[in-house]
């Protein structure tokens, strides 16, 4: 007879490879996409593109860093987004407002797997990734400098248990003796001084260091307005049409079915993330989508002195929250709650349904901030969630992006010009911007194409060592549970237990 844990495992296992299908068409309303865009959120073009050179499909973070850089480097190319839902509904209007990499994370899980080498490149690229965004923003026009957030802040990252503490304190320590170039760029924090200082009453210890934040939607809305403003006669972008089928043709090219009719093109770069499946069945286990919670909510007196200068996270024993605030209103962006959620979280695995919200996770959510900073009462009663929502991220079961030319084994067509961009395991800030400058430079030909960490690249043997049983075990173990699969070796990468 079947254990309950085996059954568990059984049925997470099925749930990773199933098609994640098209994004639900009635999705929960993202604080960040208030208001809508005028200029793009539904943008169409008034006769419908049959040829082109370069198919888009997403217009999130990804799918804009492709079209700007395809654009900017080759006056002669065509491009057209194609989006299933309005633009930038997807996961980047949808996340926490980080730009955040995990270096000293990353160092620890990464080095028994891929080596020091491969590891430094991972390090290197994230936290080269936070400050392209952040170069980005300054050079954004004034409007949009000011409306799209785009900063430099100090990230306090708080642990709520002496074992996770303790668990961090190891891992900076090792982190700072093996990477001289990139060590010591943060410090530790105790308990004494982050009531002092943070004002933060119930924490075991913290870690203070760099990072950046946005509010994504505008950013990337604003920066798609500015391409159809600069390539009028090259660039279209078409929301509500979602890709129903891509088919290769005889002469090397494909052409995009949408019901609004179908596109010919040379080039298809996959920018969907936790849907990419959808079109790329070969992907169905290795890639897969896991629901997050977010919500907004007015300002703390602890957060209201910040005025976005900063952000935050809280780990538990399994899982996190994750928090940044707005420069210009003061509102809190708290997301996280999923092992607080339903199932302890594996109901969120394999979730695609951003039309509904987290109860659970929602609940958490609605309480974290008064019970980790010790509120009085008048205070905490002044808080409130404003608005809740829910999006889609890709995971891999390796814990490490998907990125480069797609191989048979994964689209299950013939040709070679499909690409992807996908599968960033909840960090798509500190990782989309550059993984889709590489892909534009890759399809552009270009000599010096932006490089990716070797580990990041899609090949036929990358995805024969990547199944949805390793990325079963690896959500099992993060999430403290038990009933896996012993024999059945975890990814690594960014871990959703991250404590960072």
């Amino acid at each position: 007879m079947t254990s309950h844990k085996n059954k568990r495992f059984a049925n997470l296992c099925e749930r990773l490879q199933k098609d994640p299908g098209l994004p639900v068409k009635n999705p929960t309303v993202s604080y960040w996409q208030l208001p809508p865009s005028e200029s793009v959120a539904t943008k169409q073009s008034s006769k419908f593109p049959t040829e082109t050179d370069v198919v888009v499909i997403g217009s999130g973070i990804t799918g804009c860093s492709v079209a700007k850089q395809v654009l900017e480097n080759d006056p002669s190319i065509r491009v057209t987004v194609l989006e299933a839902r309005n633009i930038c509904s997807g996961a980047t209007g949808r996340n926490g407002g980080h730009i955040k990499a995990l270096p000293e994370h990353t160092y620890e899980d990464c080095l028994p797997v891929y080596g020091k080498e491969k590891t430094q490149e991972i390090i290197d690229f994230t936290l080269g990734n936070v400050e392209a965004l952040i170069k980005l923003g300054s050079e954004l026009p004034a409007d949009l400098q000011r409306s799209s957030e785009v900063r430099r802040v100090e990230t306090l990252n708080l642990f709520t248990t002496e074992e996770t503490f303790a668990d961090l304190t190891s891992t900076i320590r090792a982190f700072d003796e093996a990477n001289l170039n990139v060590s010591r760029r943060g410090r530790l924090v105790q308990p004494d001084e982050l009531r002092e200082k943070y004002g933060v009453s119930n924490a075991t210890g913290g870690y203070v260091s760099s990072a950046g934040a946005a509010w994504p939607y505008r950013l990337i809305t604003g920066l798609f307005t500015g391409l159809l403003q600069q390539h009028p006669e090259r660039f279209t972008i078409e929301a509500q049409t979602p890709v129903q089928n891509v088919e290769a043709t005889e002469n090397g090219h494909y052409l995009v079915h949408t019901p609004r009719g179908s596109i010919s093109t040379k080039t298809v770069v996959h920018s969907t993330n936790g849907h990419a499946a959808h079109l790329l069945p070969g992907l169905r286990g290795p890639l897969f989508p896991v629901r997050g919670q977010m919500t907004a909510q007015t300002p703390t007196k602890v957060a209201e002195q910040h005025r976005g200068k900063r952000s935050w996270s809280i780990a538990y024993d399994a899982g996190f929250d994750y928090i940044t605030q707005s420069c210009e209103t003061g509102e809190i962006f708290i997301g996280g709650g999923l092992a607080q959620s339903f199932d302890h979280g594996l109901s969120e695995l394999g979730n695609v349904d951003d039309s509904s919200n987290s109860v659970l996770a929602f609940a958490h959510l609605g309480g974290a901030l008064n019970a980790t900073f010790g509120l009085d009462e008048k205070t905490a009663m002044s808080a409130g969630v404003k608005a809740t929502w829910t999006g889609v991220m890709g995971f891999t079961s390796d814990g490490l992006p998907l990125v480069g030319q797609l191989p048979k084994e994964a689209t299950l067509r013939e040709g070679q010009g499909e690409w992807i961009a996908a599968g960033f395991n909840g960090y798509g800030m500190a990782n989309a911007w550059l993984c889709g400058k590489h892909i534009a430079d890759r399809v552009l030909q270009s000599e010096n194409a932006e490089p990716i960490p070797s580990a990041y690249e899609i090949s036929a043997a990358r995805l024969r060592n990547m199944s949805a049983e390793a990325g079963a075990v690896h959500w099992i173990d993060a999430l403290g549970l038990e009933g896996r699969d012993p024999s059945v070796r975890p990814g690594t990468g960014n871990r959703p237990d991250s404590k960072l």
